[in-house]
């Protein structure tokens, strides 16, 4: 396993901007391998797909999966289109940077329902498809209103059908979702091929949902568990760690603390 951190955006712990080129060489010394690269986040710097590739090769960092926003949910045609079109460019980043995953994230965040899931379905059967026909594994996380479940995820790989189309496992949103993140990964685990990491906590006078945000090594969520769990289904990818949450989850506690959970089965 590797042990990875999800760029998405130029801001620190306290939401300001800050020097994410910095931020990576500090996380480099506390154990940081791999990077998730969100092409949302390089276009909003201005950073180009080369760019990012040659910074992390300077700072002896990898990319470790290609990030690209779509909505294949949408009852717009155009709109599914435009995704399609997203997918298509986030399949040419996996080839300049010689990734072999491609991460969809969106859309299922805002719509829920049979009809909306027959639809996400049918979009990702034709993103699977494209992303297949480069070689590419496509995922998808557990969040937002639909496919937050972990009887959600697997109806919607039963509708998808394709066998190229895998799951990033969100042990914290797993959280949110009301489920058992440990029974989620031993029933997933099979399809997983990434892992993100963040921890929450009880917080019961926290609405609407009655939790926080703690570093890794703390709270509901057992890193060391998941890691198991998913090693026993043969996993060798990367597990994550998600820098929301600000200053509640110490991001370089949590990632010193994810290489120690990493390191420990190597």
């Amino acid at each position: 396993m590797d042990i990875g951190i999800m760029l998405m955006s130029d801001r620190g712990p306290d939401g300001q901007p800050w020097d994410w080129r910095k931020a990576l060489e500090r996380w480099r010394a506390c154990g940081l391998e791999k990077v998730d690269l969100f092409d949302r986040m390089l276009t909003a710097v201005g950073e180009t797909v080369p760019g990012v590739q040659r910074l992390l090769a300077d700072l002896g960092l990898k990319p470790s999966i290609y990030c690209v926003p779509t909505d294949l949910v949408s009852p717009d045609p155009a709109v599914r289109k435009a995704s399609l079109d997203t997918i298509r460019r986030g399949i040419d980043a996996c080839g300049t940077l010689g990734l072999t995953q491609l991460f969809s994230h969106g859309g299922q965040h805002n719509n829920q329902g049979d009809e909306a899931l027959r639809r996400y379905a049918d979009g990702l059967g034709a993103a699977a498809d494209l992303a297949g026909a480069a070689g590419l594994t496509l995922s998808i996380e557990n969040a937002g209103k639909m496919c937050h479940t972990d009887d959600e995820l697997l109806a919607c790989l039963r509708l998808a059908n394709r066998p190229n189309l895998r799951l990033t496992f969100d042990g914290g949103n797993f959280v949110l979702a009301g489920c058992d993140s440990h029974r989620a990964a031993e029933r997933l685990a099979p399809y997983v091929v990434h892992v993100h990491v963040k921890a929450f906590v009880s917080a019961p006078d926290h609405t609407p949902r009655p939790f926080r945000y703690c570093p890794i090594g703390e709270g509901i969520v057992d890193y060391r568990r998941i890691r198991d769990t998913m090693r026993q289904a043969d996993f060798d990818g990367c597990m994550s760690f998600e820098p929301e949450g600000g200053f509640d989850s110490d991001w370089e506690r949590s990632l010193r603390v994810l290489t120690t959970i990493v390191n420990e089965v190597r």
